[in-house]
């Protein structure tokens, strides 16, 4: 497919293909006679062969005195005028000239009001409109120190007088002067038609404009407000920063909304930004992508990346534009390779690798990078398009917000629950102690009350941390990770006797395996080291997924021995570990006095917790099992080959024996015939 093709195809998805009707000049002339203007219809884009006139300022009123006027040479717009030839040679950005052409209109029988959208005219200019001057930016002139650059992006309106027969003849004389910029003349399309129409297509550019600037700056700020949160996560703050560069090119590119916002603002300084925030992302892009992936980006990279960057915008912000304008290929040089190994030599690898979010990342990246192929094309004036980068910009970070908000809300989603619990309790304490310090006796019982429950929420609290501290080691071991937990958990309890049992699907049949005991003889763990699920009270309460606390303890049950002797618990705790998914096993534990309800809170807390990194520690050694098994068969294999191998290679030498010694057999036999 031609870029041209996979940009107007981009175009169409964002919904900035504002198509207006073409029409070509004839001889300098456009005949629109045929075409009603009124608000419905679209308007005219300006394009074919006008008058032209090199070096020269023709005003309307010199026209008048054709002998006093050079003869003209007919050009193509919209084109820079170092694309025209005089004589065989391209004509030089630095100069002026003069444009002229006419457009045929139906005539009316009222006033008809006009307009025309001029974009950015390199880089001064004058337009009048049948002798009328209606538009001017800038200084005009036929020297480079009387020169004065200016962009001025406006739709300009004028009135045609009421015809009730034929037709009008507009006429339009443009004088541009360049001594600024390398590319002169006009080089961006020029619309005509009904003055409404022009001004509401205006504003849903300038309506999208915003919308994506808003969009931009929404998603930046946030990130740049996630990283004041949490400082170690600096993806955030590069993030934040690429999106505030990117507003920069939305509004300093186009309709140039800056030059909006600050009338006054130096010309010189509008283009630094311009080509700033166009060819300087890469270094963006390359720390944000860095800090993602480093292990698929080498760094040497990374900082040569990052160095060419801040040298090409410190050579565009302390040069003009005539200067840095004559390095603008070795610029979009840097961006192409650039953004082409970032997509391709970055992305696209971590993408196959299956690292986190890398899919979408690669999407965006992609899809941001052919719309700045679109503004390099449109730089370099291989094609006429509108600067798109932006809203692949949007889509962009759309998807790597999304990537990046994931993340961090699958890393604290566990405790953000917990934290939301015990800020709820405080609160509902601190109110109730509020509502009764107006009576001593009830005020002093809650106080007392408070206390009480600051205290079991700091044993609970105590707990969680000190299984969650455990939890944290030991992620590469299930069975050292199932005996620390259990551990941890009766210790803190006051517990005798406990029991972690966990479901084994990987058999026939399902059933509850004893990965974790204490406390246990050699007779409880053979009789429990399989339960059926349903069967028994373990297999009760991970059938059901009920925590259950049993005081009726059978005489079968368990015994507690000691160099004492031996004795039965009187109390059983029996919690099932589930997630979200699926019940994982079955926690219990025993001991002679009763459970209080703030411990079975405390294990009803954390249960999810133990069973979620239990199960995810599981998966994970049989993954690795399943890895080292592949790998086993494949040197068992290779190894089958190899003796294979062997084999053919020592049949071929005993073939190789018998045909020499058969053919030895056959001579004697033909020499003792003879």
């Amino acid at each position: 497919m031609r870029p041209q093709k996979l940009i107007f195809i981009i175009a169409l998805a964002f919904g900035i293909s504002s198509i207006s009707a073409q029409q070509t000049f004839d001889q300098g002339v456009l005949d629109l006679t045929s075409h009603s203007f009124n608000a419905a219809t679209k308007s005219i884009r300006l394009n074919g062969e006008v008058e032209f006139y090199w070096n020269k300022l023709y005003t309307p009123t010199d026209f008048s005195k054709t002998e006093d006027i050079d003869p003209p040479i007919l050009v193509a717009i919209p084109k820079s005028w170092t694309a025209y030839k005089i004589d065989g040679e391209k004509l030089p950005s630095n100069g002026f000239a003069t444009y002229r052409f006419w457009i045929d209109v139906k005539g009316g029988d009222n006033e008809q009001i006009m307009g025309i959208k001029l974009p950015s005219i390199f880089t001064s200019y004058k337009l009048w409109v049948n002798g009328n001057l209606v538009a001017q930016a800038g200084v005009v002139a036929t020297s480079a120190e009387e020169h004065s650059p200016k962009f001025n992006i406006d739709d300009i309106p004028f009135t045609i007088p009421i015809a009730n027969q034929g037709s009008q003849k507009l006429e339009l004389v443009f004088q541009v002067s360049n001594y600024s910029h390398r590319r002169a003349g006009l080089v961006w399309p020029t619309y005509f038609g009904d003055f409404e129409t022009l001004k509401k297509e205006s504003r849903n550019l300038d309506i999208l404009n915003l919308l994506v600037i808003g969009i931009i700056l929404i998603i930046g700020l946030n990130h740049i407000n996630m990283f004041l949160y949490r400082r170690k996560d600096i993806s955030n703050l590069y993030f934040g920063i690429l999106s505030l560069v990117m507003i920069l090119r939305n509004i300093s590119t186009g309709d140039r909304i800056l030059a909006y916002i600050f009338p006054s603002i130096n010309w010189e300084f509008l283009l630094s930004i311009d080509n700033f925030s166009g060819y300087c992302t890469i270094p963006f892009f390359a720390l944000f992508i860095y800090n993602q992936y480093s292990d698929e980006f080498p760094k040497m990279i990374k900082n040569l990346l990052v160095v060419l960057g801040i040298a090409f915008g410190a050579f565009i912000f302390v040069t003009p534009a005539a200067v840095f304008g004559k390095f603008n290929m070795i610029f979009e040089l840097y961006l192409l390779i650039g953004g082409l190994y970032l997509t391709f030599g970055v992305l696209l690898r971590a993408s196959i690798k299956g690292r986190e979010g890398a899919i979408f990342t690669f999407i965006g990246m992609f899809l941001l990078y052919a719309t700045a192929i679109n503004d390099v094309l449109s730089s370099m004036e291989l094609i006429q398009m509108p600067y798109i980068a932006p809203y692949g910009l949007v889509t962009f970070m759309l998807l790597q917000s999304f990537t990046i908000t994931s993340k961090s809300a699958r890393a604290i989603n566990q405790n953000e629950a917990l934290s939301i619990e015990l800020a709820l309790e405080k609160e509902s304490l601190e109110q109730k102690i509020e509502e009764r310090t107006s009576e001593l006796q009830s005020q002093h019982k809650a106080v007392l009350d408070h206390q009480e429950r600051e205290k079991i929420q700091n044993w609970i609290g105590k707990g969680l941390a000190k299984v969650n501290h455990v939890l944290s080691l030991h992620k590469d071991d299930f069975s050292v990770l199932s005996r620390k937990v259990l551990t941890t958990l009766v210790k803190y309890l006051g517990a005798k006797l406990g029991a972690l049992y966990v479901i084994d699907d990987e058999g026939e049949s399902n059933h509850l395996q004893l990965v974790a005991h204490y406390g246990g003889n050699k007779q409880m763990v053979e009789q429990n080291s399989t339960i059926e699920p349903g069967k028994g009270l373990v297999g009760a309460t991970f059938a059901d997924n009920q925590i259950q606390v049993i005081s009726n303890i059978p005489d079968n049950y368990y015994e507690i021995s000691s160099g004492l002797g031996s004795s039965k618990p009187k109390n059983i705790l029996l919690v099932p570990l589930s997630t979200d998914e699926a019940v994982l096993g079955v926690l219990e534990l025993a001991r002679f006095d009763d459970f209080k309800q703030e411990e079975i809170d405390f294990i009803k807390k954390i249960a999810f917790s133990i069973a979620s990194n239990l199960n995810n520690v599981r998966m994970n050694e049989r993954n690795v099992n399943l890895i080292k098994q592949f790998q086993d068969q494949a040197a068992e294999l290779q190894e089958k080959e190899e003796r294979m191998r062997e084999s053919l290679e020592e049949l071929e030498f005993y073939r190789e024996n018998y045909l020499r010694t058969k053919s030895e057999l056959d001579k004697l036999k033909s020499k003792n015939s003879n």
